[in-house]
């Protein structure tokens, strides 16, 4: 039986390393594998049926579909994977999962109902209201817009003048406005990745000079780490409270235990692959296989 793959993305050239890797090494695997740009799927509704289309071919067609959906690309994602869906085509996760993993105040909800430790996170459109969070908050203090990423739209105050100032530019950008905890650190957060029920690789990302965002985009460099046992029951919750079985998750040590600061359904490797030397893009592609044969 030959099994069919696709991996459906921005479509960029030249294609990202995260991309890349993932093509290559599902070429080894899958005779028939395909790189599909989001934007040029076709969905089609009728009284007959509904179908997503990539040319003339139908996404039916494919054993196993990974998305790489970004925060750019959510509101076009959304429904080819709700339609995806219906089709009962295999994939990581449902669409529902975009909606969840791209609001960071719904992402930290679902986790926290989930048990699972987060910061202590205010959602306010008002520049009223978050003055009066403010006040009770010790500096610094975070905000965040909902769909920042790679550390982008992330941004650390350390006075409630410079917090309100970044406000006020929020507001004016009609962005609604995320005040979290900040977490004391010395500039480290820590990455796990689960694909189903195995954690397949794991780091530690530290800030560089100067700087308390540890995103490798941001500067940051990584090194192997192991994960605690803790921490791996944090990972597990994490992905069921999403709904994804295939996650990343972002957290914090603290003196009460890890705290998850982030989840990413989109997760580039080239940092955990180079931290760990871990194939961490054929590790994902056997797991694919594995649901492939479920």
């Amino acid at each position: 039986m030959v099994m069919k793959f696709a991996l459906i993305g921005p479509g960029a050239q030249p294609p990202s390393y995260t991309t890349q890797r993932l093509l290559e090494e599902a070429r080894k695997k899958f005779k028939k594998t395909e790189h599909i740009p989001l934007i040029d799927i076709k969905l089609k509704i009728n009284n007959k049926e509904i179908d997503a289309l990539y040319g003339k071919k139908s996404l039916k067609e494919f054993d196993y579909i990974l998305p790489r959906i970004d925060s750019k690309r959510a509101v076009v994602g959304y429904p080819v994977i709700r339609f995806l869906d219906d089709m009962n085509v295999k994939k990581p996760y449902v669409a529902e999962t975009v909606l969840i993993a791209h609001n960071k105040f719904i992402t930290l909800q679902e986790l926290a109902k989930a048990g699972v430790k987060v910061p202590e996170t205010y959602l306010t459109g008002s520049k009223q209201s978050a003055e009066e969070i403010l006040k009770k908050q010790k500096l610094p203090v975070i905000l965040k817009i909902l769909s920042s990423f790679g550390g982008k739209g992330v941004l650390i105050m350390e006075t409630k003048e410079s917090a309100m100032s970044a406000i006020e530019a929020l507001q004016t950008l009609k962005q609604e406005i995320l005040i979290e905890e900040y977490l004391p650190n010395p500039g480290e957060d820590i990455r796990g990745i689960i694909a189903g029920d195995e954690i397949i690789a794991s780091y530690k990302r530290i800030a560089g000079p100067g700087e308390k965002k540890a995103n490798i985009h941001a500067g940051g460099r990584g090194v192997a780490y192991k994960l605690t046992s803790e921490m791996e029951e944090v990972v597990f919750r994490s992905a069921e409270a999403v709904k994804s079985s295939l996650l990343a998750v972002d957290m914090i040590e603290t003196k009460d235990g890890p705290r998850v600061i982030e989840v990413n359904i989109n997760p580039g490797i080239q940092g955990m692959e180079k931290a760990t030397n871990i194939n961490v893009a054929q590790r994902i592609i056997e797991f694919v296989e594995s649901e492939m044969k479920r």
